[in-house]
């Protein structure tokens, strides 16, 4: 944490104007000429040490060097930042203005008088001042206050707290907890932020370490960047139905944190949000919220028209419909261990998986021929060594000569496997574009013949084909149907139709199209609504297609105009024919056939198939 905050005050020194050495000193006080009467209070430089200031420190309103006497106007940019050793200070009433930092890290002062004349305080004047129990502003200051008693500065113009401490209460009438308001007040456990507050800004309660409660107001809009980063003792927030915008880095490295819901007023979220939250483990939106989502309980936040993920953790499963992981997503969630990518990603953001250092394998499904190189860094700080990366099968030397997943010495590739989940209504369909095996205690079927409202089905046995679409038949739960490296053969003249990833679909002009619902206690194909127009077929899901051309034939059909009139339900008949090709040229009286679709020339007792229908020898 001594290192962050390092790096955090080198940060706001960049932004300011820093001194380059100090002019001369007097009475141990490093001072730098501004103009001709005047002068600000600096340290002494080169060499900058802790112990330039210690003890209690007055300084002048008048100083004299060289026969020339200036006035002390300012107390420059990190002029006692640091000075551990620093008891107290007296600011004279000549002083206008306090630099960035100007007291940075003085964690032995305990209160601070601002006086009457100063206009300006920069951002940060008294971060990380872990004892500071009280602030005040005199009386005749025209340009801040501590109204009621707050041990706050106040800008009393726009109504913005600009530096608080441990002991800090807001008063009702604050509109803005300013930039770096608290910054660094490692001291500080609770606060309360009263119903007046409607922007909470950049910085305001950064590095506020000890931290464990905070009360936002349902007056809040704006949680603005880095606001609560680094609050590590912050077990939870809720953030209120007011907030419409949570800016870059606002809650990272918030490590305490379990659980966060965005509400439905949100609508804009920054970069690495919720970064670094280790001990993150729910991520949702509330349902009425219009620009993100958390769908299918994935416990990451998605922008919803884009269907890009923009923050997730440790217990994140990817939905199948996102395609864009965005920038710095997963970013230094350390507790990830492993994460799938779905076929349906066309992009990842720069430093998106960035730093997850406990990942030990990663499962990509993006096939060969879809496979994109990755933003910059995206997998910057991840052992590739012992990360194993798991792809699809055939898809190995695609990866390894692509830049970004090319960085893993581990490449294996999977073979496929696809859980299905059938319902308490015993049935589903199914679409693969891989030979599968078909798990134990399922029954998998075609259909290529119909006979009236009745659809003859044909079941398949040990493997499924590739790009068949079948009816399932099992009890209820899931199953997993493994990739299977025999061969098998495709079967022909099938109904169903399928993808493996949603397809929307304009039915041809003549076809009925038909999915699998259940009506009145009966499962069946049902017509869908839209046929006609367009709808919607998910991935890995089959349905029926059916037109009267089909080539069904009974006594009743015209055999020069084969055809039928369709019906807007189907139901399944699992004591049909097998193989029996659906496409009659010909029709030829008392031909027999068994169930198998072979020609008997002698018929015996059995059932058997005369001119496409069934009949029964006793």
């Amino acid at each position: 944490m001594e290192q962050l905050k390092t790096i955090l005050a080198a940060l706001l020194l960049l932004c300011s104007t820093v001194a380059t050495a100090h002019d001369f000193n007097v009475g141990g006080i490093y001072y730098n000429i501004t103009d001709a009467k005047s002068v600000e209070v600096t340290y002494c430089d080169p060499p900058r040490s802790d112990d330039d200031y210690s003890g209690d420190v007055t300084i002048p309103a008048n100083v004299t060097f060289n026969g020339t006497t200036y006035s002390v106007t300012t107390i420059g940019n990190n002029a006692f930042s640091s000075c551990s050793s620093l008891a107290s200070i007296e600011i004279p009433n000549s002083v206008t203005t306090i630099g960035n930092s100007a007291f940075y890290g003085c964690t032995s002062l305990t209160s601070i008088e601002i006086p009457n004349s100063v206009t300006t305080i920069e951002n940060a004047a008294f971060g990380d001042c872990i004892s500071l129990t009280s602030i005040s502003v005199a009386a005749g200051n025209t340009t801040y206050d501590s109204r009621d008693n707050c041990n706050a500065i106040i800008e009393t113009a726009s109504n913005t707290l600009i530096a608080g401490c441990k002991n800090t209460v807001i008063p009702n009438s604050v509109i803005t907890i300013g930039d770096y308001a608290f910054y660094w007040c490692s001291s500080l456990t609770s606060i309360e932020i009263p119903n007046s507050v409607t922007t909470i800004e950049d910085a305001a309660f950064c590095g506020c370490s000890s931290l464990t409660s905070i009360e936002i107001s349902n007056s809040v809009t704006t949680i603005g960047k880095e606001a609560f980063i680094y609050c590590i003792s912050l077990t939870s927030i809720e953030i209120p139905n007011s907030v419409t915008t949570i800016g870059d880095n606002a809650f990272w490295a918030c490590r305490s944190f379990t659980s966060i819901e965005i509400p439905n007023s949100v609508t804009a979220i920054g970069n690495s949000a919720f970064s670094y939250c280790s001990s993150l483990t729910s991520i949702s939106v509330a349902a009425g919220n219009t620009t993100y989502d958390s769908r299918d309980n994935c416990n990451a936040i998605i922008e919803t028209t884009t269907n890009t993920l923009i923050a997730g953790c440790k217990n994140t499963v990817i939905p199948n419909s996102v395609t864009t992981i965005g920038n710095s997503a997963f970013y230094e969630c350390n507790n990830l261990t492993s994460i799938e990518i779905p076929n349906s990603v066309t992009t990842i953001g720069t430093w998106a998986f960035s730093k997850c250092s406990s990942l030990t394998s990663i499962t990509s499904l993006i096939p060969a021929d879809k496979l994109f190189a990755p933003g910059n860094y995206a997998f910057y700080e991840i052992d590739k060594n012992t990360c194993i990366l798991y792809v699809p099968l055939g898809a190995k030397e695609t990866y390894a000569a692509t830049e970004g997943w090319n960085e893993f010495t581990n490449i294996v590739e999977l073979s496929a496997t696809f859980d299905l989940t059938v319902s308490a209504a015993k049935y589903a369909t199914l679409y693969l574009d891989y030979n599968a095996i078909i798990p134990q205690g399922v029954e998998v079927y075609t259909a290529s013949t119909v006979d009236g409202n009745r659809l003859m089905m044909e079941q398949v046995t040990d493997v499924l084909p590739a790009n068949t679409g079948v009816i399932v038949r099992a009890e209820q739960g899931t199953y997993a149907f493994e990739q299977s490296f025999e061969n098998a053969e495709e079967i022909e003249n099938n109904l169903f139709r399928g993808s493996v990833e949603d397809e929307y679909i304009t039915p041809e002009n003549g076809y009925k199209y038909y999915v699998l619902s259940m009506k009145d206690g009966v499962v069946g194909m049902y017509e869908d609504a839209l046929s006609g127009g367009t709808f919607k077929n998910n991935a890995h899901k089959a349905y029926l297609v059916l037109s009267p051309k089909i080539g069904i034939y009974d006594e009743e059909v015209d055999t020069e105009d084969p055809g039928m009139q369709l019906s807007n339900s189907y139901y399944f008949d699992f004591s049909g024919t097998t193989a029996i090709d659906p496409i009659v040229t010909e029709v030829k009286e008392n031909i027999y056939y068994d169930l198998s679709g072979r020609r008997v020339e002698n018929p015996v007792q059995g059932i058997y198939i005369v001119n496409g229908k069934k009949r029964l020898i006793k």
